[in-house]
């Protein structure tokens, strides 16, 4: 009887848990590509690079994102020069090979949460009378987790400042995120930039928690209704 009942529980915690980060992480790709650096840089009253040029600024920073992206050693970024010298000094480096180590982390959980969500559904699904379980499972973690999304959203909006900072306290040490306006990375990456990726993040997924939690919890009031 306990290995029953949770055989039915583990799937539906896993979907609670792992469904919204999927979606969350899933809007991660999206911010992190050319497309969103140049439709920033394009747009009116962004902040200009009194250091660089408009076509360097883009190379620059799109070549800062291929890093990121791939793997590439942190040899490419010093590699990088700009009039002759180096674009990014060794604590730009240090911190970008930090920020590399977190987008691969959160690339990884996205993919072991899509596989485990997956394995979720597969398993209950061909489980008599679990289906509406499975859709349940997944409304309360989409509408949770949009709930949490709104919470954070207007503390973001209250005060960036503190958002920003709770963020890189949570994922950097002490203080080897800050850096001199005058730096590449923040002639490249002004904070203007920051604002729009994590409000474009934000956007995305709480249109999708929504749109997937309530297509989800009406989707299992039926089920149950035909079960």
């Amino acid at each position: 009887m306990r290995d029953s009942s949770l055989a039915r529980t583990l799937p539906r915690l896993v979907l609670i848990i792992c469904a919204p980060l999927v979606l969350l992480l899933s809007n991660l790709y999206v911010a992190a590509t050319p497309a969103f650096i140049r439709w920033e840089y394009a747009k009116s009253g962004f902040p200009p690079a009194w250091r660089y040029g408009t076509a360097e600024r883009l190379s620059l920073a799109e070549a800062t994102l291929h890093y990121l992206r791939s793997a590439e050693p942190a040899e490419y970024l010093t590699g990088l020069s700009s009039g002759g010298g180096a674009v990014y000094n060794l604590r730009e480096v240090e911190h970008l090979v930090d920020v590399k180590v977190v987008m691969s982390g959160a690339f990884w959980v996205h993919g072991a949460c899509a596989v485990l969500c997956g394995l979720a559904i597969a398993l209950s699904w061909r489980v008599p009378g679990e289906r509406a379980g499975v859709l349940l499972a997944l409304s309360q973690g989409c509408l949770g987790f949009l709930a949490l999304m709104v919470a954070v959203g207007l503390l973001a909006y209250a005060n960036f400042n503190v958002f920003f900072t709770i963020f890189h306290g949570v994922f950097f040490e002490g203080d080897t995120w800050l850096f001199s306006f005058s730096d590449t990375l923040i002639q490249l990456f002004p904070v203007r930039f920051w604002m729009d990726a994590t409000w474009l993040i934000a956007v995305l997924t709480a249109l999708e928690c929504g749109t997937v939690g309530i297509v989800t919890y009406a989707r299992s009031r039926r089920q149950r209704g035909t079960s």
